[in-house]
């Protein structure tokens, strides 16, 4: 079970924006913000992640043209490029115990805060996500929504997954995607001291790198907490028109989404084996079996065996880091750390 205890500053929340070459479509996004609904402290963090188009200004331009003195506003500056490490400079850089990671291209809700705030309040909720609309839909191709889970339209794939009979305010998950994703700083910027994390940096400029998204979503799993889907959370997405001018694009951000989905499946394999190393051990026999059988045997097919027997060494780098970082994590909701434990460890600079 995940630490069932008070958060710090959870009195208000900080909204991070990491922006790389946003110049062009940043100022509605700012407006929106803008225009939320908050009966507490609010900041909004803009991370310049390695831009060249004068992002910087352009925020600052499109923030105080809105008016908007109740909320809090600055810019922290990120060099290295990728999504990953401007969500952390971002959650470093927070005030509040409650951060909402809102793209470049996301026009939240007016009650988005409000709703991320009550969410949050239960403390065993990890993070929340929800749903979002496309915010050009006149100009969406005809094969759109065959791939708009991968533009973060419409509702995450885990919760189409489980869709329930009759339509629900908020159910448990076992994945949310980045775009508006509600979590807690200290545990994020916790896990950006742990030397295994993360394994996937997320997009580099025009690299359609993904699935840093699924990885907070593993870890959070990992160390107890839940993932709610509120279809309360709303907001749209604005899609760049060349985004959508061939299919070609999906094509290649879709393949790209299988590294994602390969290290999200190593996180879950080990938090399994850590929750029950007889039924993983079994699980991962049989496993090697059927691969043998099939000819497919690899590295990945001993996974589940090797974790629950607690023999890492025979892993490969990358999965024995996953491993590393489960352990942890595990460790952190077993001995039901404090919250102060987990604030001064984010402190430090990861390794």
């Amino acid at each position: 079970m995940a630490c069932a205890c008070r958060f710090a500053d959870m009195d208000g929340i900080s909204v991070i924006i990491c922006a790389h070459n946003s110049a062009e479509r940043i100022r509605p996004t700012i407006d929106a913000l803008a225009r939320c609904r908050a009966n507490f402290p609010v900041e909004i963090i803009v991370v310049d992640n390695n831009s060249t188009d004068g992002t910087a200004g352009h925020a600052k331009e499109a923030w105080d043209a809105c008016g908007n003195d109740r909320f809090a506003f600055s810019i922290v500056d990120e060099p290295q490029a990728g999504l990953a490490y401007a969500r952390r400079a971002g959650v470093r850089a927070a005030s509040f115990g409650i951060v909402v990671f809102c793209d470049d291209d996301n026009w939240l809700a007016e009650d988005y805060l409000m709703h991320a705030m009550r969410i949050m309040r239960d403390p065993h909720v990890g993070a929340a996500g929800g749903c979002s609309t496309p915010g050009n839909p006149e100009n969406l191709p005809s094969w759109f929504y065959t791939f708009s889970w991968g533009f973060a339209v419409g509702v995450p794939l885990s919760r189409i997954a489980q869709l329930p009979d009759e339509p629900e305010a908020a159910t448990s998950v076992d994945a949310l995607w980045g775009a508006g994703l509600v979590t807690r700083r200290d545990i994020i910027k916790y896990l950006y001291t742990l030397p295994g994390f993360p394994a996937l940096s997320g997009r580099k400029g025009a690299e359609l790198l993904s699935g840093e998204d699924l990885e907070i979503s593993a870890c959070l799993l990992g160390a107890g907490f839940k993932l709610l889907f509120s279809e309360s959370l709303r907001f749209k997405h604005d899609i760049a028109p060349k985004r959508l001018t061939t299919h070609a694009y999906a094509k290649r951000l879709f393949t790209n989404f299988e590294r994602g989905f390969m290290v999200h499946g190593q996180y879950t394999k080990m938090i399994q084996a850590f929750e029950n190393p007889s039924r993983a051990a079994f699980i991962g026999c049989a496993r090697i079996v059927k691969h043998l059988l099939l000819g497919r045997l690899n590295r990945e097919s001993p996974l589940s065996l090797l974790a629950a027997l607690r023999l890492p060494a025979l892993l490969t780098s990358d999965q024995r880091r996953i491993y590393e970082t489960v352990r942890t994590l595990r460790m952190l909701s077993s001995q039901n750390v404090s919250t102060q434990v987990l604030q001064n460890v984010g402190s430090e600079s990861p390794a």
